[in-house]
């Protein structure tokens, strides 16, 4: 994907979501890196941008009170081999890890738990909620890298 569609995919979702424009100034360079890492690791930009936005609004520093840590609220005990780890990076395999081991449904709920949907009515909402933004950002891919550029 061109830069420029990464720039204009990532501020559409963003304004399509309801960003402000100061929260798209200090958060556009994230969405970006995201979806610019997804693109190297063979994982669906839409997603990875959708799984973003749900997890920390894009937010480059942000802690979870479980530990996760960075834009894609990544465990780093599990998928940060050193100090030095990009957290976009280690959020990315381990999307793509999930995803291709049980589906694009049941991977969101391992991503957000480590366990599948099964009866978890929490995991459920939360998969629901990043295939709702996934479906949005794909639209927007698509009008704006596809047909746009």
């Amino acid at each position: 994907m061109e830069a420029v569609c990464i720039l204009s995919f990532c501020y559409a979702f963003m304004f399509e979501s309801g960003y402000t424009d100061r929260q798209m100034d200090l958060r556009i360079d994230t969405c970006v890196d995201v979806a610019t890492s997804a693109e190297r690791h063979s994982v669906d930009p839409a997603l990875a941008i959708a799984v973003s936005h749900v997890e920390s609004g894009f937010q480059r520093k942000a802690v979870s009170s479980a530990g996760a840590r960075g834009p894609m609220q990544v465990m780093t005990r599990f998928w940060c081999k050193s100090k030095s780890c990009n957290l976009i990076d280690a959020g990315m395999r381990a999307l793509k890890t999930y995803t291709e081991k049980s589906g694009t449904r049941d991977g969101l709920c391992q991503y957000f738990s480590g366990k599948v949907c099964k009866r978890s009515r929490q995991r459920k909402r939360y998969r629901d909620k990043v295939l709702r933004f996934a479906d949005r950002a794909s639209l927007i891919y698509s009008e704006t890298c596809i047909y746009g550029c």
